[in-house]
């Protein structure tokens, strides 16, 4: 981790510079390493933090001793000896699988589930034929079509121009290596090579260029992206529940799903469990927030959009196995079961549980643009313990609201670093990311270390102790729609909190 003040933007970024404070690094982290040297002879208690997610690689070395396991559970005896219904819940649960060990990797998006189940039902039906009690899913399913078709024209429009850059690139690469007689081709070749005349000068100047500005990974990365939305997640053909072994758990009485909370590729939670408990000052991956914080993985996130159902459940388990913190780096524009979401979040609030949630990565107002689940209970009243994140960057200018990131005066709570987040990703490694996804686990381990060292305090109360150590940035000037607003107009607390200012009052 960087400990040197003023530091660049270069330097900074691609660390795990959360950790750092802007009074002495001129970094604008949420003060970690600072609030440590606060609490030097202060007793932490244990906490469970919950991470819903696209599952954890609890076995991470620098998760070591981090990860929560259900004491009451033998592992891997295929017997559900705390009788709670999931059967060696040893880490967690995998609401994406079944007890032979298959499980959904891609999922279609919640607007396309909507457009395929509904429009069986509505497709070429006049409103006024539509029964009064249908008429709620008849507009649902008008809303989701008209948001599908957009959306599906613009992803076919990129796609088009995609294939365009790739079918130059592919040319000329195939013309060079004829040229040059060589199956491969690298960056010394070609600026070796004297073209025979202007044509051969444009083709090896464009893969001159292509190399040097990275446009090969671009298109590999693009054409994984186009294959994952228009092969997945838009796909009206496509549907991979039946993986899931709902019917039969049913039957038995038993939870949906298995305990492989490490499936397919986890590392999108695994980033985020780190943020939040990586062991710190081990030498090893990253320095995480919470020294006392046991990871909870609740595999329910796929590669596609999450349903409903299964969040509300990955809710109460993590409520009725003790977790005190809840992380949900994940949202959608459609929720056609918000209300069994809802009552999971009431369940939730009931047992003194605080939660905490991305705003979202598509760059709009949440006044405006919905992102569920959304922090209200029947889409109108405000949940007390619950926290919405932003994302903020390092620096205390016109980028300090990351170009990404969803905001909104009323709808998002707080900004916490979430730009090029150094943390742990599956196999015993670190990568960086960005989204908001990295913003609310830095609070999730700032709360999880504020339950430990008040461990009196209510959800609420740490909740407001976050919220009123953010030294405001109100009146700062942060780019948004390509121009300039006031922090203040784009959330409700304007900042980023403090865990020094908070431990510091009382030690």
């Amino acid at each position: 981790m960087l400990l040197v003040s003023n530091l660049g933007s270069a330097q900074v970024y691609n660390t795990d510079w959360f950790n750092l404070s802007y009074s002495e690094d001129s970094i604008s982290g949420v003060e970690v390493t600072r609030a440590y040297s606060a609490l030097s002879t202060t007793e932490i208690q244990e906490v469970i933090v919950a991470v819903i997610d696209d599952g954890v690689d609890v076995f991470h070395e620098d998760l070591e001793g981090k990860v929560w396991v259900n004491m009451a559970e033998l592992p891997d005896n295929g017997i559900d000896d705390d009788q709670n219904g999931y059967v060696d819940d040893y880490y967690g649960w995998n609401f994406l699988g079944n007890p032979d060990g298959e499980n959904v990797s891609y999922e279609t998006l919640e607007v396309t589930r909507i457009c395929r189940k509904l429009g069986k039902k509505f497709e070429g039906v006049d409103k006024g034929d539509v029964p009064a009690e249908e008429k709620k899913s008849f507009e649902l399913y008008q809303d989701a079509k008209s948001a599908y078709r957009a959306e599906l024209l613009d992803l076919n429009e990129e796609f088009a121009e995609y294939s365009q850059v790739l079918a130059v690139y592919q040319g000329a690469t195939a013309y060079m290596k004829g040229r040059l007689k060589s199956d491969t081709l690298t960056i010394n070749a070609l600026l070796a090579f004297t073209p025979a005349d202007q044509e051969e000068d444009q083709i090896r100047n464009f893969l001159v260029m292509a190399s040097q500005e990275g446009i090969r990974d671009y298109l590999m990365e693009a054409g994984e992206f186009f294959d994952e939305r228009l092969n997945y997640h838009y796909n009206l053909e496509f549907d991979p529940r039946s993986i899931v072994n709902e019917e039969e758990a049913k039957a038995l009485q038993t939870a949906y799903g298995n305990k492989m909370v490490w499936a397919e590729d986890p590392s999108h939670g695994t980033h985020v469990a780190g943020i939040i408990a990586a062991r710190r000052e081990n030498g090893l991956g990253i320095d995480g927030i919470a020294v006392n914080a046991k990871i909870m993985a609740l595999r329910a996130v796929p590669n596609g959009d999450e349903r409903d159902e299964d969040i509300a459940n990955a809710i109460k388990y993590a409520v009725d196995n003790g977790a005190k913190v809840i992380n949900m780096s994940f949202g959608k524009s459609f929720s056609p079961d918000k209300a069994i979401v809802d009552e999971a979040i009431q369940y939730a609030q009931n047992h003194d549980v605080l939660l905490v949630h991305g705003a979202g990565n598509d760059g709009v107002n949440l006044e405006v643009q919905q992102n569920y689940p959304d922090g209200t209970l029947g889409g109108k009243r405000s949940i007390s313990n619950w926290i919405t994140v932003g994302a903020s960057g390092a620096f205390r200018d016109t980028t300090f609201l990351a170009s990404f990131s969803n905001f909104g005066k009323k709808k998002v709570d707080v900004l916490a670093p979430g730009v090029d987040i150094l943390s742990l990703i599956p196999s015993n490694r670190t990568e960086s990311y960005s989204g908001t996804s990295m913003a609310a686990p830095v609070v999730s381990g700032m709360a999880a270390l504020l339950r430990g060292v008040y461990p009196e305090a209510t959800a609420v109360e740490i909740k407001k102790m976050i919220l009123e150590s953010v030294e405001s940035q109100k009146n700062l000037l942060v780019e948004v729609d390509k121009g300039n607003v006031k922090l203040k107009k784009v959330a409700a607390t304007p900042g980023t909190p403090s865990l020094y200012e908070i431990v510091s009052k009382s030690n």
